[in-house]
């Protein structure tokens, strides 16, 4: 069954043209850095592509230009990190489901790194565990991670992602790429301490996913706690003009602090709120993580 990865392939192919997909192509391809590789053959050069590899020689002889392809020794390995704990049975700014945005980015990510023949694996869960999968290079590997992201739906542990990237940390010693797909949740002392650890070791590219803005949220209606879904916000609190002003600060107090710390520590980094953002979003983030990384 390829039933989530179908519709994420369809929505890339809609919403991509040629250009954008050889852009997120070379995009990724660049985001692994040094070749430790053989020379095979040549192909056409795609936006991206490391100038260096140009061969220009072979390019005088023709209209285009083209670039070496190499053989690499060793696959690379894509880590997709996930909370998918119940915080994220919920909606983004945008009101879309938290969830199904997370494993969108899951999936054009995984999506790229299976094309590019590299091997996919996924560690997910909340703050009381983690679950690790096999790393593989198919498809059909690829729909069945995205199904276990969709799996956790109705968890009833809240989220903490320093507890998977500690997983990662004190089970992994080889070198990967990780992609963290998280909410807004604060990162503290411990996060950076975290971050920090990894980012020695491996590359690493961070997409958030937006939280519900409570200022907009009609009142005495949206529920506002995903373990209380009978709960509403009370009419008196978010209608108070002053109220309103001093969480709109507040939040933009917390998510500036997250892109502070992670562009501080050198991390990529995008928020996502709506799915027509997604790919957009993706290509962007591996584009920043090239030219920031260089």
């Amino acid at each position: 069954m390829t039933a989530l990865l179908n519709r994420i392939k369809a929505r890339m192919t809609i919403h991509a043209h040629r250009r954008t997909r050889r852009l997120l192509d070379g995009d990724y391809s660049s985001v692994f850095h040094g070749h430790s590789l053989d020379f095979d053959d040549l192909r056409d050069y795609i936006p991206g592509d490391e100038i260096r590899d140009i061969d220009w020689k072979a390019t005088a002889r023709h209209a285009d230009p083209l670039v070496k392809r190499y053989v690499a020794h060793r696959r690379h390995i894509l880590a997709l990190v996930v909370d998918s704990s119940r915080g994220f049975d919920a909606v983004t700014s945008a009101g879309a489901d938290k969830r199904q945005l997370a494993i969108l980015m899951a999936g054009m990510t995984g999506y790229l790194a299976v094309r590019h023949g590299d091997d996919v694996m996924l560690i997910h869960g909340n703050a009381e565990r983690t679950i690790a999968s096999p790393r593989k290079g198919s498809e059909a590997h690829l729909e069945n991670l995205l199904q276990q992201i969709l799996a956790e739906s109705g968890d009833e542990v809240d989220g903490s992602i320093d507890a998977q990237l500690q997983w990662i940390a004190g089970h992994i010693t080889h070198r990967m790429l990780i992609v963290v797909i998280s909410d807004q949740a604060p990162l503290g002392p411990a996060e950076e301490a975290t971050i920090k650890r990894l980012r020695a070791q491996h590359e690493m590219l961070w997409m958030t996913i937006t939280d519900a803005d409570l200022a907009h949220l009609p009142t005495a209606s949206a529920p506002f706690d995903v373990s209380r879904a009978e709960v509403g916000l009370p009419a008196t609190v978010m209608a108070d003009p002053r109220v309103q002003a001093e969480y709109i600060v507040a939040e933009a107090a917390r998510r500036n602090q997250r892109s502070d710390l992670l562009a501080k520590l050198g991390i990529a980094h995008t928020e996502i709120a709506d799915p027509d953002q997604a790919l957009g979003s993706l290509h962007s983030l591996l584009w920043r993580h090239r030219r920031g990384s260089r």
